[in-house]
């Protein structure tokens, strides 16, 4: 049996593309540990915006590093659900979370209602404001997770399996749509060592490494 049925409206396509900087500026504009666990799922997982509004701890599996995203973004408008990953970052994350989080159900919740989120219209561009960069949305973020993996020479076969997409030409639309970021890219100082990533490493350790 699925999750609670919960609407949202999706995001076809981004305004704009962050570059490396700009998300862990805004990261850093977090003004909490959940708002900076929920930037971080964003940015490992190339999670849909709804996918981590419904994600409960029952789909995250600390002893086999994984956690289990769910999509209706079928035909038939069906659930269907998916493991990725879970790499040491967001699980350390994730379990610092769980130890203040009061509700037992769902991962990340409005603090004012107790509830989870339906919809975060201006969190992210009043942390953009705060971190002084060009806003961009949730799915801008999803962009920047396979702009990454495309930078580090991850074959497209395996971003297609991170990104979710049904289709390898979706995954090649994405990658295309990335051309215009990428210079900018490799003007990125280390502001994150522990998030660089080479070319040496199998598509697993790029995953981990991200």
């Amino acid at each position: 049996m699925g999750p609670r049925k919960i609407l949202f409206s999706e995001e076809r396509s981004p305004r704009h593309v962050p570059t490396e900087k700009d998300f862990w500026m805004v990261y850093d504009q977090a003004w909490t540990d959940q708002d900076a666990t929920m930037l971080l799922a964003y940015l490992h997982l190339a999670a849909r915006k709804s996918e981590l509004f419904r994600l409960t701890w029952d789909d995250v599996d600390f002893e086999k590093d994984r956690i289990r995203l769910y999509t209706r973004k079928t035909k038939d408008g069906s659930w269907k659900e998916a493991w990725l990953p879970m790499t040491d970052n967001l699980k350390n994350s994730l379990a610092t979370h769980s130890r203040t989080e009061t509700d037992k159900k769902w991962v990340f919740t409005d603090l004012e209602s107790g509830y989870p989120y339906s919809q975060r219209r201006h969190w992210l561009k009043y942390l953009c404001t705060r971190a002084q960069v060009r806003h961009f949305g949730l799915h801008g973020i999803r962009y920047l997770t396979a702009s990454i993996l495309a930078k580090a020479g991850t074959p497209m076969i395996d971003i297609q399996t991170i990104l979710r997409h049904k289709n390898l030409s979706t995954t090649e639309r994405y990658i295309k749509r990335l051309d215009s970021v990428r210079p900018a890219l490799k003007a990125l100082p280390g502001l994150k060592q522990k998030n660089h990533l080479t070319t040496t490493r199998t598509p697993q350790e790029l995953m981990m490494a991200i």
